[in-house]
């Protein structure tokens, strides 16, 4: 199951953070087998434009699932770093991702 442009997210440059994606149509969470999460950086939606790097690492992925009486859920959690580097930007990202085939 392919997931594309989810939320919009931001970034410092040499900050992290925890991002996670719950496919649940029917109000439970539903288990879409192995899921994998990417940063994808957005442009910048400001004038001027500020020119320079970005580089997001996506690492440490996660399947995490909760056995209840109403029905079992399921999240797919990723940590996304914007490597540090002096003089390098901050940006804005959405996810990307999907199944392995």
């Amino acid at each position: 199951m392919a997931l594309n442009n989810i939320g919009k997210f931001w970034l410092a440059n040499g900050h992290s953070t925890w991002v996670y994606v719950r496919f649940a149509p029917h109000g439970t969470g539903e288990d879409r087998g192995a899921q994998w999460i990417q940063a994808s950086p957005l442009p910048f939606d400001t004038f001027p434009t500020p020119s320079g790097y970005t580089q997001l690492e996506t690492t440490r992925h996660q399947k995490r699932f909760l056995y209840a009486n109403g029905g079992t859920d399921w999240w797919y959690f990723a940590l996304v770093e914007n490597t540090y580097s002096p003089g390098w930007n901050s940006t804005f990202f959405t996810l990307t991702g999907g199944g392995n085939a």
